[in-house]
């Protein structure tokens, strides 16, 4: 599976493994012989599986060299939100090959389903996706509403796996980068994080963005950090994405929509309103984005809150220097 979450994905024989351990199955020899694995394989998918914080050795037990040698050595799963939920899913639905469902690109796919994305079609190809869609329809796990594919309530547990496992891996590429980020916004696998300006941000993904870019057009922001914006699928941020960014810093402040109008001022000419829109619907902004550009339009008309009144803006365009781009 060559995508960017290789290192979370499943393979059939961690999840033949976890079913074998929801049971009274915890002997390291028993799951051997029940599943044929070679001692040095069995090793490996339990490094996997620990590296996901899914399960963990009994504690007391001792390896040799990174090998799980001794024969009376459990496993048990861990405590984590994700490792139970997951536990109790393979619990409740044991009729279900799971190692079918949640594996390989499987549990990709279920991701996609989840949060209704988009970029459905730039993760597989559409006839792998429809693929799997109709093994899984076949197995009443999603459903098909008329519009879109969708989890189906029964397996809310899959729901709540999903989620917790979603959020358990974006927590561990957010702690890779600093341990002391701020998440301020996420869905899917997409999230905005505030860090220290002295800390150094390298890793693939993450993009500076928000009000970190305003000083890119002219203007200038003293802070002491810095915003940036990961995604496992988008490589660059443009301007209509900083407007969005800085209203996600924090939803309804005026502060942030003052700065997201004083750019969106400054470039209206440049914007491209129709992918404005709609990346205002994946992030839930429309009202504000559509109020915005309407406080524009009237000079001061406000639609809701959370804009400034026109006097307060056109303070602010007066200490920015904010003029409009010909």
């Amino acid at each position: 599976m060559k995508t960017k979450r290789a290192k979370y994905a499943f393979s059939k024989q961690e999840i033949r493994i976890l079913k074998e351990i929801t049971g009274e199955n915890h002997s390291l020899t028993q799951i051997r012989g029940m599943l044929s694995i070679k001692p040095s394989l069995l090793s490996h998918y339990l490094k996997k599986l620990q590296e996901k914080h899914i399960v963990k050795i009994q504690q007391g037990a001792v390896s040799f060299k990174g090998k799980f040698a001794n024969s009376r050595r459990s496993m048990l799963f861990q405590e984590t939100k994700h490792s139970l939920t997951l536990r109790e899913l393979l619990t409740k639905y044991s009729h279900i090959k799971w190692e079918n469902v949640l594996s390989g690109l499987g549990i990709d796919i279920l991701f996609q389903i989840l949060t209704g994305s988009s970029s459905i079609k730039e993760s597989v190809s559409p006839a792998t996706f429809w693929r799997y869609s109709r093994e899984f329809m076949a197995l009443g796990i999603v459903t098909d509403n008329g519009e879109n594919l969708q989890i189906n309530d029964r397996f809310s547990l899959l729901t709540n796996f999903l989620d917790e496992y979603q959020n358990f891996i974006i927590k561990t590429i957010i702690s890779s980068v600093s341990s002391d980020a701020i998440v301020l916004w996420q869905k899917d696998f997409e999230c905005l994080i505030r860090v220290s300006k002295a800390t150094q941000v390298s890793h693939e993904g993450f993009t500076k963005t928000a009000t970190s870019r305003l000083q890119d057009f002219g203007i200038q922001l003293v802070s002491d950090s810095d915003i940036y914006f990961y995604s496992r699928r988008k490589t660059g941020i443009c301007l209509e994405d900083i407007i969005l960014h800085t209203l996600l810093i924090e939803r309804g402040n005026v502060r942030y929509a003052t700065y997201g109008l004083l750019l969106l001022k400054k470039e209206l000419k440049q914007v491209d309103k129709n992918y404005l829109l709609k990346k205002a619907v994946w992030y839930d902004l429309s009202l504000q984005i559509n109020a915005m550009l309407e406080f524009l339009r009237t000079k001061g008309i406000r639609t809701g809150s959370g804009l400034p009144t026109w006097n307060e803006f056109l303070v602010k365009v007066r200490e920015y220097e904010v003029e409009a781009a010909t």
